[in-house]
Formats: structure tokens, C-alpha cells, sequence
């Protein structure tokens, strides 16, 4: 009945089903992970060991003076993390300002700097005005505006006066201070 040909359809049907099972394991193989967009992990991209930077002023006396014990820039969010910070303003005709931290935090722009952890800032003493010394656990330092601010309780010391708030607030360009929430304590005034 058949010209002598004898198709062997077990082997064929065999062949074809272990072709869709390859195929049915190759689908549900796990793939692998896909990065973020930015293609960039929380790794720093740079460190710097005993980080210290200056800047002047156009007649090129001292600015800024940024220390820390070590400096880590990380590229994903362009932030930059400081050890044991130690900031220093200093501008003609007005008493230096002087920051220190256990940590530091600056962000993209960089106009600022944020003090955290056991913040102690002291300002020298100017023409009739006594120097003061402030503690707290934050402080943001914006040096080119002449700002000063925490959201954080402080403690500020000025001669006899001592002030316990749960704000401040400074604007050394218009001579502007505020404390914020359960302002408390002893204000003296200087001759």
C-alpha cells in the first residue's frame, strides 16, 4: 500500500516536544536584573583623605576655609559626605565664624554646607558685640548669603546670656536673628 516508505512518527513526535519544552524553559528562565535608568549605584565615585579647600575674595584675601578628615563624592544623587568637618568664614571687617562637626553634608549645588551631629559654631567677638558660641545637633551654613539656620533645639552663649531654642534662624547680611519653638533663657545685653 505505501511505496516503501515508513515515517517513524514517535521519534518526530519526541523531537517536537522536547523543542516546545526548550522553548517554554527558556521563557520562564529567570532574566537578569535590569539596572536603574542613571546606570549608577550608591558606590562612591571618589574619595579624598585629609580634604582641605580654600577660597578668596577678589582682592584675594581668605573666604572659606573646608576641612575634613576625609571627603566621599557620590555620582548617583551627586551628594558629598564630610568626616569631622571644620568650616571657617572670614570676611573683611566683621568677626570670623568658625564650624565644627562629626559630620558634613553637601548637595549638587553646593552653596551650602549641613553640620550634623555634635555642631559647635562660634562667632569672634566684633566692635561692641561679645563672641557666641552655639551648640546644637544641625546646623546649615550658606557662607556667600550670610546664612545660618537649624531645625534642630540649639544653645546659644553670648557673654552672660544663655538661650535654649528649638530654631534658629541668622541673616549676618541683614543683621537678622530669629529662634524658633520653646525659646527659653537669659539675655543680657553688652555695652
Amino acid at each position: 500500500m505505501t511505496g516503501g516508505h515508513h515515517v517513524h512518527w514517535l521519534p518526530l513526535g519526541f523531537a517536537g516536544l522536547l523543542a516546545l519544552m526548550g522553548a517554554w524553559l527558556n521563557q520562564v528562565a529567570e532574566r537578569p536584573l535590569l539596572q536603574d535608568n542613571a546606570g549608577f549605584t550608591h558606590d562612591p565615585d571618589y574619595i579624598v583623605e585629609h580634604f582641605n579647600v580654600q577660597t578668596f575674595d577678589l582682592a584675594g584675601r581668605p573666604r572659606h576655609h573646608l576641612s575634613a578628615r576625609r571627603m566621599t563624592h557620590y555620582m548617583d544623587d551627586d551628594t558629598t559626605e564630610l568626616d569631622q568637618p571644620r568650616f571657617r568664614l572670614t570676611t573683611a571687617g566683621q568677626a570670623a565664624v568658625a564650624v565644627s562637626a562629626d559630620r558634613g553634608l553637601m548637595f549638587g549645588d553646593r552653596d551650602s554646607v549641613h553640620f550634623l551631629g555634635n555642631v559647635q559654631a562660634r562667632r569672634d567677638a566684633a566692635r561692641n558685640q561679645a563672641a557666641f558660641n552655639l551648640a546644637g545637633e544641625h546646623l546649615r551654613v550658606v557662607p556667600d548669603a550670610g546664612l545660618l539656620s537649624s531645625d534642630k533645639p540649639i544653645t546659644l552663649r553670648q557673654g552672660k546670656s544663655l538661650i535654649h531654642a528649638g530654631g534658629l534662624y541668622v541673616d549676618d547680611h541683614n543683621k537678622r536673628l530669629e529662634f524658633t519653638g520653646g525659646v527659653r533663657g537669659i539675655y543680657e545685653k553688652t555695652h
